[in-house]
C-alpha cells in the first residue's frame, strides 16, 4: 500500500483526446483531483504516438497521430511537469531518460494514472517496479480505451502483484 513517508513521482500516462473515449472520460476529474492533492515531488507526462511505418504499423497495422496531453489535465499539472514523448508502451522507453530523472530527485514510490490499463500504464508499472521503485497504479485513475473488461483485467494481476492502491475492487 502506498506509503505517504516516502518521496514520491506521479506518473500521468497517455491522457490524450485519442484515448480519451465517452467510456474514459470518467477519469479526469479523478486524475485531477490526484494531481492537486500534493505529496508528489515529481510530476512526469507521457504522450504516445505511433507513425506510418512503426512497429505497430508493421506489425499491428495501427497508427495514432500525436496528439498533446488533454487541456484539463495538462493545466492542473504543475510548472516544471516533465514530458516524455514515446512510441512504445513503457514511459521508461520514451525521449527522456526516466529512471535517471526519477533517480536524481531520490523517488522510492511511483505512482501511474492514465491510458491504457491493460496497455502502456501496466508496461509502465511493470517496468518501474523491475528497476527498483515502489509502484502503484491508481485504480480510480485508470481506465482503457479498449472496454471495461481489459482494464480489469489488468488490474487483477496488478492487485495480485500488490502494485495498486486497492482501492476499487471488481
Amino acid at each position: 500500500i502506498p506509503n505517504p513517508e516516502r518521496k514520491r513521482a506521479l506518473l500521468v500516462i497517455d491522457m490524450q483526446a485519442g484515448f480519451l473515449q465517452s467510456g474514459t472520460k470518467w477519469i479526469i476529474p479523478n486524475v485531477q483531483e490526484v494531481i492537486k492533492s500534493g505529496g508528489y515531488s515529481l510530476f512526469v507526462e507521457a504522450v504516445f504516438h505511433a507513425d506510418k511505418g512503426s512497429l505497430w504499423d508493421r506489425q499491428v497495422g495501427w497508427t495514432f497521430p500525436f496528439e498533446p496531453t488533454v487541456s484539463a489535465i495538462k493545466e492542473a499539472l504543475p510548472s516544471g511537469t516533465t514530458v516524455i514523448t514515446k512510441t512504445t508502451k513503457s514511459a521508461f522507453k520514451g525521449d527522456r531518460d526516466l529512471f535517471a530523472l526519477l533517480r536524481g530527485a531520490d523517488i522510492e514510490e511511483v505512482h501511474i494514472v492514465g491510458l491504457d490499463a491493460n496497455d502502456c500504464v501496466f508496461a509502465t508499472a511493470q517496468e518501474s517496479f523491475d528497476l527498483g521503485f515502489y509502484t502503484y497504479v491508481l485504480e480510480e485513475c485508470v481506465e482503457s480505451s479498449e472496454g471495461k473488461e481489459y482494464r480489469e483485467h489488468a488490474l487483477e494481476i496488478l492487485r495480485e502483484l500488490q502494485m495498486t492502491n486497492h482501492s476499487v475492487h471488481a
